[in-house]
């Protein structure tokens, strides 16, 4: 799936019915914008069409992977160009084709995200190019007096291509309004920087085709600029990921606590039916819900007995120093509160803030409880690994009390489809409230 310059691609499982049919719906506008417009297409130049067509789908081929369901590509501004420069129904064509060409034949993708893409680009170029037509002031473009349209057009791109992918991300369980609130702050800075680059395109081809030529050094030098950045914020974020595993690796006893809680909160939200983008911002957020430690001292860690109060007051401040650290990383942003409150109690009686019920976010609590089995299932300092069913027993017992009654719930309903290993019951053993405590 994409958005203008800054492509998203969130159909990575079977499509629905329901996406089938939007998708269908979709093509029918397009190709109804493009019907309407055919005026536009009588004295065109057919070889201007092949000429975009061919820059297009190389455009369509430089592309940066900026995460398991996003890429960015340059395609944006050839298809805003041709909206301005050759009017609406060809600029459909030109951006269905090369779609269809660089996804469908040259990459290989799924079908419907091939067919999506080809017509949510086609229906957003089309719409580009009737709203410059609208508002265009003469006959040739100008850079200055048609300043306005551009604006408007470049914006009626923006704004239909992201309506239309955050509608099929919801149709596959996603939200609408945080789709499409997120991709239109995400693609911010690359259609500021190409808009103006595919204006410049259209104006400049007036004179000569030629002139496309002198773009690309311009082009490669975007392409790399994204590239660096993103593979700088890609490589920021995988450090605080190795940050926090090494906070797990202070501990024998803790290491991969957080991956497998991370594991585990992902089943826990998926049975409770949260969205695909809120299970990815809450299983982000298991992953290093535990980075606030990295200012804790090793003698609290590792002590083997009861805590003091003052050690206590110094562990129950990770939470907030945790959430803190992450907020300053794209990545982690969205789920710093479930960090911060993943040690709250339903009964309010938790840190750092004293939350109660369903004042606590969701995915804290639902961290809250992946973290206390985890913990209670592993050997601890103080302590050998509880069994599975000492654990769950545990988990029911706080539930309505220190865990969301749900949430516990949907844990133990899906653990009874694929139990834990249960390690062997050891002498001594202390109830979740105090082994998980740390």
């Amino acid at each position: 799936m994409e958005t203008t310059s800054s492509p998203v691609e969130p159909i990575v499982q079977p499509l629905p019915a329901s996406a089938w049919l939007y998708i269908a719906a979709v093509w029918a506008v397009a190709v109804t914008l493009t019907a309407t417009h055919l005026d536009g297409l009588r004295g065109l130049r057919w070889p201007d069409v092949a000429i975009f067509i061919v820059a297009t789908i190389t455009a369509e081929t430089w592309y940066v992977t900026t995460g398991p369901k996003s890429a960015m590509s340059l395609s944006f501004p050839l298809h805003y160009a041709a909206a301005v420069l050759l009017g609406p129904a060809a600029a459909a064509v030109i951006a269905a084709t090369s779609l269809l060409c660089s996804d469908g034949v040259i990459r290989r993708r799924p079908l419907g995200k091939t067919l999506f893409n080809a017509a949510s680009f086609a229906v957003s170029a089309a719409m580009c190019g009737i709203v410059f037509q609208w508002l265009q002031s003469g006959v040739k473009i100008s850079l200055t007096g048609d300043a306005a349209a551009m604006i408007a057009a470049a914006f009626a791109y923006l704004i239909v291509n992201d309506t239309l992918v955050a509608i099929v991300v919801r149709l596959m369980g996603g939200a609408f309004i945080n789709e499409w609130l997120s991709a239109f702050r995400d693609v911010g800075i690359p259609y500021v920087s190409m808009a103006p680059l595919g204006a410049l395109i259209a104006y400049t081809y007036q004179s000569s085709p030629w002139t496309l030529l002198y773009f690309l050094p311009l082009v490669l030098v975007i392409y790399n600029g994204f590239k660096l950045f993103v593979t700088l914020q890609r490589e920021t974020d995988d450090a605080l990921v190795a940050l926090a595993d090494s906070i797990d690796k202070r501990d024998q006893y803790t290491y991969q606590h957080s991956a497998r809680v991370a594991a585990t909160v992902g089943e826990i939200a998926t049975h409770l039916g949260m969205s695909a983008e809120d299970i990815e911002v809450v299983v982000v957020a298991a992953r290093v819900h535990d980075l606030g430690k990295i200012a804790s001292d090793n003698r609290i860690l590792l002590k083997r007995t009861t805590l003091t109060a003052e050690e206590r007051r110094l562990i129950a401040t990770h939470p907030a120093d945790g959430a803190d650290l992450a907020d300053k990383f794209s990545m982690f942003r969205k789920g710093s509160t479930c960090i911060r409150h993943h040690h709250e109690r339903w009964d309010g009686a938790g840190y750092p803030d004293g939350l109660r019920g369903r004042a606590i976010p969701i995915g804290a609590r639902v961290i809250a409880v992946a973290d206390a089995y985890d913990a209670m299932t592993s050997d601890r300092p103080y302590r050998k690994a509880l069994p599975h069913e000492t654990a769950i027993a545990e988990l029911q017992r706080g539930a309505g009390t220190q865990f969301d009654p749900d949430v516990v719930q949907a844990f133990v309903t899906q653990q009874r489809h694929r139990p834990r290993p249960r390690p062997p019951l050891a002498t001594g053993q202390e109830s979740c409230s105090s082994s998980f405590s740390r």
